[in-house]
């Protein structure tokens, strides 16, 4: 569940994340999981490979984005 909670570190929980990921499809285009995670490293160094994996695992959910195995390319809907 997504409970913001006092120790909650807001520089790369799942929602500052998911909106780096929608402004970098948004400036970019499409782009790749490696491409995504490069675009939000220069935000903040905490965030890892696995933080960019779950979200857009949650705009997927969410039907925001579409994700394409065979070629690794994340776009928006």
């Amino acid at each position: 569940m997504l409970t913001p909670h006092r120790f909650t570190n807001l520089n790369y929980c799942l929602i500052y994340v998911s909106s780096l990921v929608i402004e970098c499809l948004l400036s970019r285009g499409a782009s790749s999981l490696s491409e995504l995670y490069k675009y939000c490293k220069v935000s903040s160094a905490e965030i890892n490979e696995q933080d960019i994996t779950l979200a857009v695992s949650f705009l997927y959910l969410l039907n925001k984005t579409k994700y394409n195995v065979e070629t690794d390319i994340v776009s928006l809907v």
